[in-house]
């Protein structure tokens, strides 16, 4: 538990917490990650412009409204990046995942990989979703390769624009097999 008694989640280096939870200055380097050209490029969108200001009162109002689910990625105390469910379907209990890790350094470094696994804990064990999708670049190995060794499988690629996108699924019935027939540390 952290010290508002919000409930937080941790594994190995990596820990999630609700972003409502977030200090000032983190929300300044979440702010500077969305407005990074290269991060926003493997997004496969363009950098914000919007000041810091608005740009927590969209994020924090769309949590408060129930259109999202974010949590903040911290690696050893340390703020890193995000992971949310966007598009949160309650009738079919579906939901859209994304994540981004804006420490470069840490890039490749598997720690996406534990923030997504944690994720997926929690929005099928406490939230009960059924179905998580998420897509990303075709040519983003290296995002492409973490979801598929958490347990997402490709449904199929599609053209938008000029890019392509690779898009993925897992069912919490398949995230459960995974998860019970591998030892978890």
């Amino acid at each position: 538990m952290t010290d508002s008694g919000a409930p937080s989640f941790k594994r190995f280096e990596v820990e999630l917490r609700p972003v409502t939870q977030m200090s000032v200055a983190d929300w300044q380097r979440f702010h500077r990650y969305f407005k990074d050209r290269e991060i926003a490029k493997l997004n496969g969108a363009s950098p914000i412009f919007l000041p810091l200001w608005l740009f927590k009162r969209i994020v924090l109002g769309e949590e408060k409204s129930g259109e999202r689910i974010g949590y903040a990625i911290y690696v050893a105390q340390s703020f890193v990046g995000s992971v949310e469910f966007y598009d949160l379907n309650e009738r079919t209990r579906q939901a859209v995942l994304g994540i981004l890790i804006g420490e470069k350094a840490l890039w490749g470094k598997g720690y996406g990989t534990v923030a997504v696994r944690l994720a997926l804990e929690l929005i099928f064990q406490i939230h009960k979703f059924e179905r998580i999708h998420l897509q990303t670049l075709d040519h983003n190995a290296r995002a492409r390769k973490s979801f598929e060794r958490v347990g997402f499988h490709l449904t199929g690629l599609a053209d938008a624009g000029k890019q392509r996108f690779a898009h993925y699924q897992i069912t919490k019935i398949e995230w459960l097999a995974l998860n019970n027939s591998q030892s978890q540390p």
